[in-house]
């Protein structure tokens, strides 16, 4: 988690890969990367690797979340910092609260991101 951590506050970036501009799957991509683990670009290709964990209270450390759009595609993914926490980019690397409906944002004091599944990249 301490990788994830490094990208803290680290502004959004489209198609971004590093601290100075960083989009969600670029970022988890990245930090997975320092681990040793190869995933693929975008959010719906990391969607097909690993193991789907069923509950979100079920979900360990490091665990990746994936989110749905509006037209039922993924499109945001996400690393759980806890059963309740999750640190992702969306406008910035941040760290928000994350519950089965989806990732909660306590600044605008609604959900911003649909929880579709989890997965455990082994």
């Amino acid at each position: 988690m301490e990788d994830a951590l490094m990208y803290l506050n680290a502004p959004y970036l489209w198609g971004g890969r590093s601290p100075f501009g960083i989009d969600c799957s670029g970022f988890t991509q990245l930090v997975y990367k320092l681990s040793g683990i190869r995933l693929k670009r975008d959010a719906y290709e990391q969607a097909e690797t690993g193991i789907q964990i069923h509950l979100l209270d079920e979900s360990q450390t490091g665990d990746l979340a994936f989110f749905e759009n509006s037209d039922g595609k993924i499109s945001h993914v996400g690393i759980i910092m806890s059963p309740h926490k999750i640190i992702h980019a969306s406008g910035k690397v941040r760290i928000d609260k994350i519950d089965h409906f989806g990732i909660y944002n306590a600044e605008t004091k609604k959900y911003s991101h649909k929880l579709r599944l989890i997965k455990r990249i082994l």
